[in-house]
């Protein structure tokens, strides 16, 4: 690799030899036509991750007004009010079935629940207020690529909050920091990203949301180039139908894009109760090494307290597909 750019050259079969897909996915984080200009890096960098979370995945990206789990700090932190209790997430992915593109997140989230003392008669009667008070995540995320001449790695460390406005209307903020390192001269950077949401349950089945995911950003380049995200709004919806499926739908305009940079839409249906989902989703991303327009499919499987979710999404088509596994425990 030079400064200019990643000469590639495809096999015989016409598709890209696995370590030149690699090259692309470095050059695509650090490299567009030299040094210290336009930041590609703002489109697949841990920073702006394509769908984190092996749920939200599963059902095509469109998870900006469902949240209510960890992941959410991610994709909307005013969605984290709608969490329960407190729940670990952790996920892995083998980014399009390479072994060279490696994904990990683990994310923590706490809901606040209040307790509410009241007298009846001459008892002392404590109720347990868990939808009004204050919600808390807090995440690790890292991306590393496999290259015959060394290793490119970013690692993420941030903390979100959400607060309601009674128990429909809450709004979050996000901050987080980023550190990215290589085997490769002068390619390395740290960075930070403030977003924010908001979320509105306006009926006991269907919530609104809007994020900012990266409303102020910089991103400091060892080789003397600062660069700044672009700023995104996204509008997201939900519903759910009884207590089994819940359908969503979302768009995504980033700056300097003409017309929506991302549509999203998916659903899950728990065919067992609590035992058993099934999620699909269609994405269309435009922009960048994951420019596609393509279904997605997952699954969930719930015991007590646990839930291993699987996400499978297709991949550009000279690259592979991604297969997701994560693990969500409530306690």
């Amino acid at each position: 690799m030079d400064s200019q750019g990643v000469h590639l050259h495809p096999d015989g079969g016409g598709k890209m030899r696995p370590k030149s897909i690699a090259a692309i996915l470095l050059a695509v984080l650090v490299v567009s036509t030299g040094w210290g200009s336009t930041a590609l890096a703002a489109r697949t960098s841990t920073f702006a991750p394509i769908d984190p979370g092996v749920r939200a995945s599963a059902m095509g990206g469109a998870f900006t007004a469902v949240g209510g789990e960890p992941i959410a700090m991610y994709w909307n932190p005013a969605s984290l009010f709608f969490m329960e209790g407190r729940e670990v997430e952790a996920s892995y992915s083998d980014l399009y079935g390479l072994g060279l593109a490696k994904r990990t997140f683990f994310t923590f989230g706490l809901k606040s629940v209040y307790e509410n003392p009241r007298f009846s008669g001459d008892k002392v009667v404590v109720t347990r207020d868990a939808t009004t008070g204050p919600a808390y995540a807090f995440g690790v995320q890292s991306l590393f690529i496999d290259l015959d001449g060394g290793g490119y790695s970013e690692l993420s460390l941030g903390g979100a909050a959400a607060w309601g406005y009674g128990d429909r209307l809450a709004a979050g903020v996000s901050f987080r920091g980023l550190f990215v390192s290589s085997d490769f001269q002068d390619v390395s950077a740290s960075g930070y990203n403030l977003g924010m949401g908001l979320a509105w349950r306006y009926s006991e089945k269907e919530r609104l949301a809007v994020a900012v995911p990266q409303l102020l950003s910089r991103v400091f380049w060892k080789f003397h180039s600062t660069e700044r995200l672009p700023v995104a709004v996204v509008a997201g919806w939900s519903r759910t139908f009884g207590d089994a499926v819940t359908v969503s739908a979302e768009s995504e305009w980033r700056e300097n894009e003409a017309g929506p940079y991302r549509l999203a839409v998916g659903g899950e249906a728990w065919v067992f109760p609590d035992r058993l989902a099934l999620r699909a989703g269609y994405r269309r991303l435009n922009g960048g090494i994951e420019d596609v327009s393509k279904p997605t499919f997952g699954a969930a499987v719930r015991f007590s307290r646990m839930r291993f979710d699987y996400a499978f999404r297709l991949g550009p088509d000279n690259l592979g597909d991604t297969h997701r596994l994560g693990l969500l425990v409530g306690f």
